[in-house]
């Protein structure tokens, strides 16, 4: 009944690609009977993994593609050799992203014991905390995109003590009864986390982050330079325990240090 209300009762296998999926909603088509297949590719080289039927290991973007090689270098990030490859770019003036004949793919990620591969992030998105924790900050953004009525989400961290997070909230579902229900979302999510990425304290926006007034970029991704600036006040609170002004709800625990 479930599948054929989504209109996917004729449906047997899914294939998924240009943006990590939540596991746990994989799971969840698993148990309807549904094989979403997770597959990873970019620009540069449109295929070079893919979950194959009977092989679908759902945590892994699968096995690469035939004459493809993949291997991960010494600081984590995934390299590519194989025919999908490009030789270049158009604009000559870019600088090429093959090394010795590897693609730097600047995402980072291992393999498994069987051979597929796991990504954690893009390279440009690793923190380093003052402790020298390091953090990959799309697996956890990815984490609290999936809290209730959380629309957009950025982490903090880069040589600070401890994690922290910003997190936007649709103004017409922001109130105290979900503002309660994303900090208990907010301190389950932790249990599943590491010490080092456990998000210590957060604040809740209302969510009025635009490509016009410069947060976004035109695919809608967040520009954390410039987020970091504008909201700067905020988040030194989560650090100093100063109380921001504006519309801005502060949740976490009372001393994160300890």
């Amino acid at each position: 009944m479930v599948l054929k209300r989504a209109g996917l009762n004729k449906c047997a296998q899914l294939l998924v690609g240009s943006a990590s999926c939540d596991e746990g909603l994989l799971l969840n088509f698993h148990e309807l009977g549904v094989e979403i297949h997770n597959a990873y590719g970019m620009t540069e080289a449109p295929l070079v993994t893919i979950n194959r039927l009977g092989r679908n290991r759902i945590g892994t973007v699968g096995e690469p593609m035939p004459f493809t090689q993949v291997k991960i270098a010494q600081d984590g990030e995934i390299m590519v050799k194989g025919p999908q490859v490009t030789v270049g770019y158009f604009d000559k003036a870019l600088e090429s992203p093959v090394k010795d004949g590897w693609l730097m793919t600047g995402d980072v990620g291992r393999l498994t014991d069987e051979g597929s591969l796991v990504i954690f992030g893009r390279k440009k998105e690793l923190i380093k905390t003052s402790y020298g924790k390091c953090i990959y900050s799309g697996k956890i953004e990815g984490m609290l995109r999936e809290l209730p009525e959380v629309t957009e989400a950025m982490l903090v961290g880069e040589s600070k003590p401890y994690c922290t997070a910003l997190a936007w909230i649709d103004k017409k579902h922001y109130d105290q009864a979900t503002l309660e229900t994303i900090d208990k979302a907010m301190e389950e999510m932790n249990t599943g986390l590491s010490n080092p990425e456990k998000i210590k304290k957060w604040a809740l926006l209302v969510n009025n982050l635009s490509i016009e007034n410069g947060e976004l970029t035109p695919n809608l991704k967040l520009k954390r330079l410039v987020i970091s600036q504008k909201y700067a006040e905020i988040i030194d609170s989560l650090y100093t325990g100063a109380q921001p002004e504006g519309e801005v709800h502060i949740g976490g625990v009372e001393k994160p240090g300890e």
